[in-house]
């Protein structure tokens, strides 16, 4: 990352570019401009991104930027910028940072004064929300669940309490797993199952909780391939002395320490307090 290169037209910057989800067809004309043009790409996979950039002509050099070595070298991206050159990032497939690596260098990026610039194209998530058919707002995006049973049913049941559309993403190897969770937890909101969104065996499976975990059981070939998953909203009205959380850890924290309100609200509604910080100031507490 060392190596500066003569090529580069474009202003130092780090520029977020959104890769295709699954048809290649879907990557932007902005986007192969700046790929063409910047000095590096910082890339999850160089093997599954070489592929597609070489299939519409970008030669721009490559290195392996994934979630285990993120946090190395953001250091050196940043001197790469200090050096005036410009950088890519993009990951195997969709928008970088969104469950998946890219949110500590864009942080480290910004909190050392340059720019960050985002070139949109596809995502999974807004893919499923668009033609889910619930509400867009409110809604709540929690990405992947926990791995372990226990945290995993904190977190769904955290994530059950909010009010709107809920989205989530679970790979193949779990999804039964979240299916008989919801089933469980969730009964009587509409869900759609997004599979394999925009490549060859796409299917959208829309259903009701409590029917989920037996639809991916009577036919396994259904499990394949990766997922969103799209909650409607809770039909259930709540009473008028309830009130929403969202609310009340806004009002104090206006008034008490992010700490201090976080702890405060998870004792009235049982939230976790570090799911209620992380809201509250976006980030985990010390």
């Amino acid at each position: 990352m060392s190596q500066d290169l003569s090529l580069n037209t474009l202003p130092p910057a780090l520029y977020v570019v959104a890769m295709p989800i699954g048809q290649w067809g879907d990557l932007a004309p902005r986007a192969i401009e700046v790929l063409s043009q910047v000095n590096l790409i910082l890339a999850e996979d160089t093997r599954v991104s070489g592929q597609i950039l070489k299939s519409v002509g970008v030669l721009t050099r490559m290195v392996s930027f994934n979630s285990h070595s993120e946090v190395g070298k953001a250091g050196k991206v940043v001197e790469s910028l200090e050096r005036g050159n410009s950088l890519a990032l993009i990951s195997d497939a969709g928008t970088p940072a969104i469950s998946d690596p890219g949110g500590f260098v864009i942080r480290r990026v910004i909190e050392c004064g340059y720019s960050v610039i985002p070139i949109p194209g596809p995502c999974a998530l807004t893919a499923a929300l668009s033609v889910s058919g619930f509400p867009a707002a409110p809604s709540h995006f929690f990405g992947f669940l926990p791995t372990k049973s226990s945290a995993r049913d904190q977190e769904l049941e955290t994530a059950l309490a909010y009010a709107g559309t809920l989205i989530f993403y679970e790979a193949p190897h779990r999804i039964v797993d979240l299916a008989k969770r919801l089933d469980l937890k969730a009964v009587g909101r509409s869900v759609l199952f997004a599979r394999e969104l925009t490549k060859t065996h796409e299917q959208l499976i829309r259903i009701n909780a409590g029917q989920c975990e037996s639809w991916f059981i009577d036919n396994p070939d259904r499990v394949r391939g990766e997922f969103v998953i799209v909650l409607g909203p809770s039909k259930t009205k709540k009473a008028s002395y309830e009130f929403e959380t969202d609310q009340l850890l806004a009002v104090l924290g206006r008034e008490l320490s992010p700490s201090k309100a976080a702890a405060l609200t998870s004792e009235l509604t049982g939230i976790p307090k570090r799911t209620l910080y992380r809201q509250l100031t976006g980030k985990s507490e010390a």
